[in-house]
């Protein structure tokens, strides 16, 4: 069987010959017409090796467009999504096939830019030969080299998606060895604001292209760019993001003209292991990136090979304009969240999201954070709050499930799991429920998707063990991102200490965190550190009025909860604030009311399995015959109808 099936046009065989050669030469078999066995059906054999190839390779050409063989083979490589096209002379493909890019073969980056697309689909090493192609000798000893190479990957650290038990064990003990590295925001020198994201962005390229390396553990954005513009001293800023090396830089604008500086700091001694200072005009800041990635990567360590400078440039989009809209994007995404996010002042950061996307399609995670602002509108309608009608909820469901899809459209194939645990909470069918949220929970590759809701029916999967275990690994990348869902899930595992501890030392001092705490304080018994969490919190925040009826639950204050649901009365509270307060009461009459009024809203069954566990945490709470929707969706996901409850509250039945 061939890696690649070359199709091409009787009168350009000897350029075919030679570029199977070259293919040959990288490491890949190719099969092409002259391997047909004497005697054999001319028809068949070429079906049976379209079949067997991992990529249809086609050749364009003035009389490549015109041969029935040629347009038959690319038809079947389009269908089955495996055509990599190119043009020998500069003849567009043929209508039907404009949509494939071809690569020009006349420009003199043609070569590398093919073997580059060829590494990029096959993603396994080259098969040893069998018994029905003799590869060369000297493709041998390339794969047998290349084999040898992964082996030593594998023992420095690197966790292969695909790898048996034995192996993830090895990996598992030998990641520590991994370099750690943090790619700083690069800091604009010049006076136009937009320079700023465009800065940030050569900073994100040059991040994306070092994460490819299997040798270096990346820190992912949301946290390495958390720390911009801090004054913390080189050695502080390592210690957060808990890596040895960092990268930073400068970038500065005149006119077309662009000034870019980067070094490499060793954080245990501040001292520089290479620094540069490019001068450049134009478009040629994007051979500045990667230029400046693989000078890093050199100076940390990595051997780079023709391999690893092609996954390098796989991993990066080469367009700093699209990451400096949705680093615009993602700051107003932030400054609304800290405000209090809502589908209406949300608007402005999906505008930016959209405009990068626009720019460039490959820039698939600005879809994905453009969803957070249609479930804030299916929450804020779910749980009573008018937006409109049933048709307004779902319109916004459909909207995520089209914007989830163009991400997946787009992105690499390790996003696939997490995108696919994203697009199932909001879809109609939860009945691949485990097997989604399995795949998710072992995926490694994580750090880099934007994600809301991970924790999405972990609990009644009964998969909580293995939440713990990829929060934490999550965690070596992204050491920044919250940790209240890694807390939570503790408490649920029965680690209260642990819980507690890690709530007492992240420093984060969010409003979300102080939450999750006095929920821990109260599973641990100790009601009255509890109340001193309590009174650090924003007395307005509807977070604080969540931890106060706990509290109050936890301590068997029946007055004080009646108090708290006459007061969510008359503020005219959501239906969720009166289910959560009437639950802890014991009062399964008014819970039932209350839960049967949000199963019957469109977006009902999902803010039971989203949001619903992170409001109440105690446990059922009201009976799932009163949510008769959302009871049918559990029942579909094969799930447990059975909710845990991580305290013991005195007033429940």
């Amino acid at each position: 069987m061939g890696d690649v099936f070359l199709s091409y046009a009787r009168a350009d065989r000897e350029q075919a010959e030679r570029l199977a050669a070259e293919i040959e030469a990288a490491g890949y078999s190719v099969w092409w017409d002259r391997h047909i066995d004497g005697g054999s059906e001319f028809a068949a054999e070429i079906e049976r090796r379209l079949e067997e190839a991992q990529v249809v390779l086609v050749l364009w050409s003035k009389d490549g467009v015109a041969s029935r063989w040629v347009r038959d083979e690319a038809g079947i490589g389009l269908e089955a999504g495996k055509l990599v096209a190119t043009s020998l002379d500069g003849t567009p493909p043929p209508i039907g096939f404009k949509q494939i890019h071809a690569i020009d073969m006349t420009d003199e980056r043609g070569h590398s830019d093919l073997l580059r697309a060829l590494g990029h689909r096959l993603t396994s090493l080259p098969e040893t030969p069998g018994p029905e192609v003799e590869r060369p000798a000297a493709n041998r000893a390339i794969a047998i080299l290349m084999v040898a190479m992964a082996l030593v990957v594998v023992a420095a650290g690197f966790w292969w998606t695909n790898r048996s038990s034995e192996s993830e064990a090895l990996a598992s003990e030998q990641a520590s060895e991994q370099t750690g590295v943090a790619v700083l925001p690069f800091r604009s020198l010049s006076d136009d604001e937009d320079d700023k994201y465009f800065a940030e962005g050569v900073a994100e390229e040059i991040l994306n292209r070092l994460s490819a390396l299997a040798e270096l553990r990346v820190t992912a954005r949301s946290s390495s760019f958390q720390l911009a513009g801090t004054d913390l001293p080189v050695g502080e800023v390592a210690k957060q993001l808990g890596v040895t090396h960092l990268v930073d830089g400068t970038v500065r604008r005149n006119g077309n003209d662009w000034r870019v500086t980067a070094q490499l700091v060793r954080a245990e001694d501040g001292s520089q292991l290479w620094s540069d200072t490019y001068n450049v005009t134009g478009s040629d800041i994007l051979a500045v990136q990667s230029e400046i990635a693989e000078r890093a990567a050199e100076a940390l360590g990595v051997l780079l090979d023709g391999d690893k400078r092609s996954r390098m440039a796989e991993a990066g989009i080469d367009n700093p304009e699209a990451y400096a809209l949705f680093a615009r994007g993602m700051e107003l995404f932030g400054r609304v969240h800290n405000q209090g996010a809502t589908y209406e002042n949300l608007a402005e950061a999906n505008e930016y999201f959209d405009r990068a996307f626009a720019l460039e399609p490959r820039f698939w995670n600005a879809q994905v954070a453009a969803i957070d602002r249609y479930s804030h509108l299916l929450t804020d309608h779910s749980i009573g709050f008018p937006v409109g009608g049933p048709e307004v909820a779902e319109e916004a469901r459909l909207e995520i499930e089209r914007r989830l899809a163009a991400a997946r459209a787009n992105a690499p194939r390790w996003a696939y799991a997490v995108l696919d645990q994203q697009a199932i909470q909001y879809s109609n069918d939860w009945s691949d429920a485990r097997d989604i949220v399995e795949r998710m929970l072992r995926e490694e590759s994580g750090c880099s998707v934007l994600t809301s809701y991970n924790d999405w029916l972990v609990i009644r999967l009964g998969l909580v063990d293995e939440y713990i275990d990829y929060s934490r690994r999550l965690q070596k990348c992204d050491p920044l991102t919250s940790r209240t869902p890694l807390v939570a899930m503790l408490i649920y595992s029965g680690k209260v200490d642990e819980a507690i501890e890690i709530a007492e030392t992240s420093g984060d001092n969010s409003e979300a965190m102080h939450r999750i705490h006095v929920l821990a304080l109260v599973a641990a018994g100790r009601t009255e550190d509890a109340r001193e969490v309590l009174d650090r919190m924003d007395p307005q925040a509807y977070y604080h009025g969540q931890a106060e009826t706990w509290i109050l639950a936890a301590e068997g204050d029946r007055e004080g909860l009646e108090n708290q649901f006459e007061k969510y009365q008359q503020q005219g509270a959501p239906d969720v604030a009166l289910l959560h307060v009437a639950t802890l009461m014991g009062d399964r009459e008014t819970a039932n009311k209350y839960a049967a009024r949000i199963d019957a809203r469109p977006a009902g069954p999902i803010w039971f399995a989203n949001s619903g566990i992170v409001t109440c945490h105690c446990g059922n709470g009201f009976d799932l015959d009163a949510t008769p929707r959302f009871k049918a969706r559990l029942e579909e996901a094969g799930a447990s109808l059975d909710l845990p409850s991580p305290v013991d509250w005195p007033l429940q039945p």
